[in-house]
């Protein structure tokens, strides 16, 4: 019944103060594009969680950064340009509400 047990970091502790998130389509939904898009995302250390979902968008990424030039980089300089995506669409986080971790 557990699965495991972690520690939860400061992201802005380790220089990653700005997370985003990306909703992320691909051109075509085949085998060979959706594995190579999977292998790709999962490379870049700055993407937290990658979820394939239903909806608008085929995936969404978490994406922690130090600012917005670093996201602003690493969007047209890594993820625009992994296999197979058609568009990328961003989402800055302002201000996340989440319970007391004791």
């Amino acid at each position: 019944m557990i699965r495991g047990y972690q520690a939860l970091i400061d992201p802005a502790a380790i220089g990653r103060g700005l997370r985003v998130f990306a909703g992320v389509r691909l051109m075509r939904h085949t085998c060979a594009d959706v594995i190579a898009f999977e292998h790709g995302v999962t490379q870049l250390p700055e993407v937290v969680a990658c979820h394939h979902i239903a909806g608008n968008f085929d995936y969404l990424l978490q994406i922690d950064v130090a600012d917005l030039p670093a996201y602003e980089n690493l969007h047209a300089n890594q993820l625009a340009s992994l296999p197979g995506v058609a568009t990328v669409t961003s989402y800055v986080t302002m201000k996340t509400l989440s319970p007391d971790i004791t």
